[in-house]
């Protein structure tokens, strides 16, 4: 599979896509393995700055210099006012073999085409690799007049048209061996829900759970709170709070550019544990732990009033020492004839939650062994599908609806696809692999 997507880079812009737990991250990440062991310059980008191929780094706005811009006659204003910033970026862009944009679903059609139009104006030589599944969670959408596009995504804009993309889909799941909770998942990801999909779905129903050990997943973050905060009351030993901080490294680092930074990662600024609290993973450190896999805390151990590193017994039996999880804000220079990444800022926390509950919208790359679905409170196209297949093991699912609505009725309207999705999927064709 790599050897043939590796051929395909070398002559053209790749498309990589598929459901959740297909294994896009990890071909990903073989990808740029590849390139770096060739000497290639690769740069990693994400809509937030957190990519499932890297912790923390670049974001899209602040690599390609868009700001907050929406339009070009906008970017055209802020550009003269950031001529040196410009330059650099063209140099980096020079020099560049690929570029990785994860989260593609994300990103917006007006962003798209202001990432277009700075590579059209630069002498950039290299390939891109967009990632992502526009079946799952879509890009929040500003009201603005200045938008150039009525259209939502990526893939309405010009510049996707203008990139020439060759279209991938990864099929076969790495993340469940079963293949009937499989199958079940591929249709409702495409949106083909009939009578024998709401009898399956029926068949995780359960009633008045006290949500036990499983991770919970809710619809709102105040559902999320209010279970969380329930669960380690219930926890009879010494209440601790870890607080995030961050150093900066760059002075003229704007402040309100930081915090958003800080709010777009997945963690907890005041995370708050006991030892016997349960937790969850939101990141992945190759060897160790990866995104959405659970631990029970069993020591916290302390220098003074600060914690130092905190005890995890791993649902494998392992026990392992976490520490604080170094996330840094970076940006790409060029230096002399080398292309480096500056460290603007880094943030420090432990890298995990409170794992009883979770927002669909934060479950997001993981993978969970123990789930509870909450579909009481679902409202956006491709959250039912993002809930559901966070499950790596269907025997351990459970599914809670509380609402007074038919329970087929309210699946088949949350399991309808977004028809501007639905429209680029058929027309479009794609390599299977």
């Amino acid at each position: 599979m790599l050897d043939k997507v590796l051929e395909i880079l070398k002559t053209s812009n790749l498309f990589l896509t598929g459901g959740g737990g297909v294994g896009k991250s990890y071909l990903v990440l073989e990808i740029i393995k590849h390139y770096q062991k060739n000497s290639k310059k690769v740069i990693v980008l994400g809509s937030t700055g957190i990519s499932a191929v890297g912790i923390g780094g670049v974001t899209l706005h602040s690599f390609f210099k868009i700001g907050i811009c929406s339009n070009y006659e906008e970017l055209k204003i802020y550009d003269k006012k950031n001529k040196q910033k410009l330059k650099e970026l063209n140099e980096i862009l020079k020099s560049c073999d690929l570029i990785v944009i994860d989260e593609i679903s994300m990103v917006s059609a007006d962003i798209m085409e202001l990432i277009y139009y700075r590579i059209a104006n630069s002498e950039f030589n290299g390939k891109f690799i967009l990632v992502g599944d526009f079946y799952q969670l879509p890009p929040v959408k500003k009201q603005s007049l200045n938008t150039l596009f009525d259209l939502t995504y990526a893939f309405s804009s010009n510049a996707w048209n203008n990139l020439n993309l060759v279209n991938i889909e990864l099929c076969g799941s790495k993340r469940t061996d079963d293949k009937i909770f499989y199958d079940f998942l591929s249709k409702l990801r495409v949106g083909n829900v009939g009578v024998n999909e709401i009898i399956y779905l029926k068949s995780f129903l359960k009633n008045n759970i006290n949500y036990d050990d499983s991770s919970v997943l809710f619809g709102t973050n105040a559902e999320v709170d209010k279970l969380n905060m329930i669960k380690l009351q219930s926890i009879d030993s010494q209440l601790e709070i870890s607080s995030g901080y961050f150093e900066i490294y760059d002075e003229n680092l704007n402040e309100n550019i930081l915090q958003k930074w800080i709010n777009n990662l997945n963690i907890t600024d005041e995370l708050k544990i006991k030892i016997g609290a349960k937790i969850i993973f939101t990141t992945n450190k190759w060897g160790e732990f990866f995104n959405g896999q659970r631990g029970e805390i069993v020591d916290i151990i302390k220098n003074y009033d600060t914690i130092d590193f905190v005890k995890v017994l791993m649902e494998n039996g392992n026990t392992i020492d976490i520490i604080r999880q170094k996330y840094d804000l970076s940006e790409y220079a060029f230096d002399g004839n080398e292309m480096k990444e500056n460290v603007r800022a880094s943030y420090f926390q432990f890298p995990f939650k409170l794992a009883y509950a979770i927002t669909i919208h934060k479950s997001q790359g993981m993978s969970i062994n123990n789930l509870t679905c909450n579909l009481d409170k679902i409202f956006v196209s491709g959250q039912l599908y993002v809930a559901l297949s966070r499950s790596s093991n269907p025997k351990n699912l459970k599914i809670i609806f509380n609402r007074s609505e038919n329970f087929e009725n309210y699946i088949k309207k949350n399991a309808t696809i977004n028809s501007e999705v639905a429209n680029f999927y058929a027309k479009n064709s794609f390599i299977n692999l």
